[in-house]
């Protein structure tokens, strides 16, 4: 047995409470080391000669990636006994089994040939203080589909002829003059495209198209439109059922927002001065040679870092979010660049967004693996590049297999709170990267099967605008054209979106990822998940036709005809028994 390999954290990592009142306790193993994992539980204070109180649970295997094994078990855990509190702590240890026969036990992070009689061998879990600190994510984002806009470049009112509005290349100093207006216009679009959720880029007062530099946060840009603009654009989704996030950028302003203009007008005489991270000249924004005067996104001159740990800056923040909340009815912020600002400053924003609106969405701006942030007291979510990253890779560099790929989603699974994964944002492409589609050599094929992860596997499906019409686009700012509309539009694109959200909508156990098992074959390139409904999920990944013959005679949804046996290269199946 590969003790190395065993790990388990008696936190908010590996033991938490659930929404639905159970707790939540997973162990990760070497790869392939370990066949059955064993949890006995028993309770602290009440010793074992005045009543026996040891239970035991076989755990599930949930998942492997490239060098773990996981495995968990939800349990009940009744607290409560006439309003009195019926177990205070719950005591935990492991029995583990290796594919040798071989066994071992693991309690309080030491290893024993022995099973563990005592208490304090044992992993604690004082159960009151660790329900308080349940996940609780919004039950409108857990089958959610979200949709991206920017807003100069997706629709508009305002008279553009098709020679601008679909120019190539765009720059980033090109005005299609999109606005507010013209996304209400949309609504009906997005609606039956399938979507539930809005997600605009910045549409605060700014210089730029992208709005990344915001000079002003309590003013809508007046190329977007106004106050109203914005009110209407919320209730008029919301009466169609759909949400809408704000993208709230909080590590950096413009060097016009008014605390740095006043800096650069006095110096350290400036009461803001503590604003920021003046290191120099305020007034020096740096060259490509040389470093701005003080802190900034990236080191570019044009967006000086905010200090938000000072209290000032966090009650600023903390206000323009709460201000978009109360007045505008928004149902969120996507928190740019969120890793780079203090966990301190997350917590004490998540309580006063949840005091104000219980089911805010909050989702942070990160391009790695972020557990830290996703404890249950800081973000819902995150920008899910590692899908992002798997499924690029898989599909358009070739360099992952369908295996590796699978290993890359238990990963996730293994590590992040069971609550996390179906609300990660699972994107294939956004403002930040290339369009798929260019990635793709403009493979339709290939974007209809990553759309295909996207809505058919768990996590949260991230439309980019444009994708579901075969947009094309290299690296920004290439890849914020002009929608595509009428007869610019792919359709047949189109209508495999709308296919595939409403089977998102419609079959439960793709939303939850309930599986009764799972496998990749990296020979014939395909990955297969066998959900507990019946339906059966073929993905084909890329080379040569396939067959599935024991299939034959299923009905596919997807297309609405009876299997044939065949798969295609970059092939989607979704099967139901006639």
């Amino acid at each position: 047995m590969i003790y190395s390999g065993i790990s388990h954290l008696a936190d908010q990592h590996d033991a938490f409470f659930l929404e639905d009142g159970r707790l939540y306790i997973r162990i990760r193993t070497a790869r392939h080391d370990v066949t059955s994992v064993i949890l006995h539980t028993r309770d602290k204070y009440i010793p074992i000669e005045l009543r026996d109180t040891s239970s035991s649970y076989k755990m599930t295997h949930i998942g492997g990636d490239f060098a773990h094994d996981y495995f968990a078990v939800k349990l009940p855990v009744d607290m409560t006994d006439a309003g009195n509190p019926r177990m205070l702590c719950l005591r935990y240890f492991f029995e583990i089994t290796d594919c040798a026969g071989a066994k071992i036990y693991y309690g309080d992070s030491r290893f024993f040939t022995n099973r563990p009689g005592e208490v304090e061998d044992m992993f604690d879990c004082p159960l009151i203080s660790r329900r308080a600190q349940t996940f609780c994510i919004p039950d409108w984002a857990k089958n959610a589909v979200v949709y991206q806009i920017f807003p100069s470049r997706f629709a508009t009112t305002k008279n553009v002829p098709d020679e601008k509005w679909y120019q190539t290349p765009v720059t980033n100093e090109t005005d299609l003059m999109g606005n507010l207006s013209g996304i209400i216009s949309k609504l009906g679009y997005l609606k039956e495209l399938g979507c539930d959720c809005i997600y605009m880029t910045p549409i605060f007062r700014s210089d730029t198209a992208h709005k990344y530099d915001t000079i002003d946060y309590y003013c809508i840009d007046p190329s977007f439109g106004n106050d109203n603009d914005l009110k209407n654009l919320v209730e008029a989704s919301h009466s169609m059922g759909m949400k809408v996030i704000l993208d709230g950028v909080f590590n950096h302003t413009s060097t016009k927002f008014f605390a740095f203009r006043d800096i650069i007008e006095k110096g350290r005489g400036s009461k803001y001065f503590d604003w920021y991270y003046i290191d120099g000249d305020p007034s020096d924004y740096g060259s490509e040679s040389s470093l701005p005067g003080y802190q900034s996104f990236a080191y570019f001159g044009g967006m000086p870092k905010l200090r938000v740990e000072n209290p000032e800056v966090a009650d600023y923040i903390t206000d323009v979010c709460l201000h978009y909340i109360r007045n505008f009815h928004i149902d969120g912020w996507r928190l740019d660049v969120g890793d780079e600002i203090s966990h301190s400053f997350w917590k004490k924003l998540r309580t006063r967004i949840k005091a104000e609106n219980k089911d805010a969405l909050l989702v942070g701006e990160v391009w790695h693996f972020a557990p830290d942030f996703l404890m249950g007291d800081e973000w819902d979510s995150v920008m899910n590049y590692t899908f992002y990253k798997a499924t690029t890779s898989m599909l358009c560099g070739g360099c992952l297999r369908p295996s590796e790929f699978m290993s890359e989603l238990a990963f996730l699974k293994g590590n992040y709170q069971s609550a996390v994964i179906p609300v990660l944002w699972n994107l294939i492409d956004s403002h930040d990267t290339p369009r798929f589609l260019t990635m793709a050599e403009n493979d339709k094929r290939r974007l209809m099967l990553a759309a295909s992860l996207q809505m058919l596997l768990p996590g949260t499906p991230f439309i980019y605008y444009g994708d579901e019409v075969g947009m094309e686009g290299g690296m920004d700012p290439d890849n914020r054209r002009g929608m595509y509309w009428d007869n610019r539009a792919d359709m047949d694109i189109y209508r495999w979106y709308q296919r595939l959200t409403y089977f998102r909508h419609t079959i439960h156990d793709i939303t939850a990822g309930n599986y009764s098992s799972v496998s990749a074959d990296d020979e014939k390139n395909f990955m297969k998940f066998f959900l507990k409904s019946g339906e059966i999920l073929i993905f084909h990944t890329t080379g040569d036709e396939t067959s599935e013959k024991e299939y034959e005679g299923y009905k596919e949804l997807l297309s609405d005809r009876i299997f044939n046996g065949l798969v295609e290269p970059y092939q989607t199946i979704l099967l139901r028994k006639n």
